[in-house]
């Protein structure tokens, strides 16, 4: 009785999953223009884990290679911001704020998932490619690279994480093509398999967001 209601539940938040995300996404594009937006801007760490939870209930891999895989770019995003933030060595010189949520040593705990949700939604719409897997880190990175661009003066304006002297260094989007073409040669040393069928209508719902602020600010 109890498995025949989880089947049906989880039936129900697969069929409105890309429902939800939209309207998580619309409502907080509102609130962070409204006058309500410090209570938004505190709420992106919960947007981000229920955005996870629901792309993990469309996931069809659920391999221990699969965990390994996301394990190890969850850990490896947040040490690579880890030495960022304290070196200034890998994307420039930046702090974070407090919108993503709770610090360990100055980096937001989040932020090794919002890592990897990037990578996964990438490698998601790339997977079925006829193209080589170097190609596909490659193009991966170069995707990454530019959902940054479009991210940076969103994040700056809402205390994301903020540049010295409020400029986004070249370094930065090098780090992030280094940092990525890392994490998605990860996924395929793994074998990792991306298919998902709300992956990509996630990914434009993101440069939806991003976008619809990054025009208003």
């Amino acid at each position: 009785m109890i498995a025949r209601v989880y089947q049906g539940l989880h039936q129900i938040v697969q069929s409105y999953t890309l429902s939800i995300l939209l309207l998580m996404h619309v409502v907080g594009i509102v609130g962070l223009l409204s006058p309500y937006q410090e209570i938004f801007r505190l709420l992106t760490p919960v947007n981000l884990m229920v955005s996870a939870i629901l792309l993990g209930l469309n996931h069809a891999d659920r391999s221990i290679r699969f965990v390994w895989a996301s394990a190890l770019i969850f850990f490896f995003g947040f040490f690579v911001e880890l030495i960022g933030v304290h070196t200034g060595f890998i994307f420039g010189e930046y702090r974070y704020g407090a919108t993503l949520g709770p610090k360990l040593m100055g980096v937001p705990v989040i932020i090794g998932l919002n890592w990897l949700l990037i990578i996964y939604c990438i490698a998601s719409l790339i997977e079925a490619l006829k193209i080589s897997t170097w190609f596909k880190v490659t193009l991966g990175s170069v995707l990454a690279v530019l959902i940054d661009m479009l991210i940076e003066p969103v994040a700056m304006k809402y205390d994301f994480w903020t540049w010295s002297d409020y400029i986004v260094p070249i370094q930065n989007y090098i780090g992030w093509f280094i940092t990525s073409g890392i994490m998605f040669s990860i996924l395929y040393l793994f074998k990792v398999k991306t298919e998902n069928r709300i992956a990509l209508g996630y990914y434009f719902i993101q440069l939806f967001f991003f976008l619809i602020l990054f025009l208003l600010i």
